[in-house]
């Protein structure tokens, strides 16, 4: 009889998990000198001298419905005429965009370092190597053991998956810190040729 509460007890907890509690989050927010409004668009584009009149006015029209504002911000890569699209300054685009906002993250939060247990990284589009998470875990100097994964491919869907995964990993290693970093690189994936299926990719990221 005395075995049936620690039974009931541990199938209890083993059915239900512990809660797990979003501390706090940051976005990147670029230099303003890499804001680009839907006419610095158009003109960047226009001066690679790639694209024919009609695709020109075709990403314009993409443009339009888009839902992209005149505060849109795009990698200085891209930017540069002619565009410096290199593995470089791919891995610099990547530099600012995770370091920024976890500077900030940290900077908003009393959470050290080392108290980070779990790190989970996504990228759709540029996985290079070393990867994404061991730049991360490198640069701040973040702990021998963390867990540490590194998810690319997964298209839109990446961030609630990465979320997901952080949220089981926390049930398995608690009382620990899960970082997030959810992302995406565009300074590999610009596209410049006439080809109307792949021009929209460029108006829409």
């Amino acid at each position: 009889m005395l075995g049936s509460p620690v039974f009931l007890s541990t199938v209890y907890f083993v059915t239900h998990p512990s809660p797990v509690y979003l501390v706090n989050f940051s976005c990147y927010k670029p230099e303003e000198s890499r804001k680009c409004t839907k006419r610095m668009f158009v003109d960047q584009s226009w001066l690679t001298r790639t694209f024919t009149e009609e695709n020109l006015a075709f990403q314009r029209k993409i443009l339009e419905r888009s839902g992209l504002g005149d505060s849109t911000y795009l990698p200085e890569a891209v930017l540069n005429i002619p565009p410096n699209l290199s593995m470089k300054e791919a891995r610099k685009e990547a530099e600012d965009v995770m370091y920024g906002a976890i500077d900030e993250l940290f900077a908003k939060t009393a959470v050290k370092t080392k108290d980070i247990g779990i790190l989970v990284v996504n990228c759709s589009l540029f996985n290079p190597t070393p990867s994404l998470s061991a730049m991360i875990i490198n640069h701040y100097k973040l702990r021998g053991n963390i867990v540490s994964y590194n998810l690319g491919g997964m298209g839109c869907s990446a961030g609630l998956i990465s979320i997901a995964l952080a949220k089981d990993l926390l049930q398995v290693h608690p009382n620990s810190y899960a970082l997030v970093v959810s992302m995406e690189n565009i300074t590999l994936n610009w596209y410049f040729g006439n080809d109307r299926s792949k021009l929209i990719s460029n108006c829409l990221f």
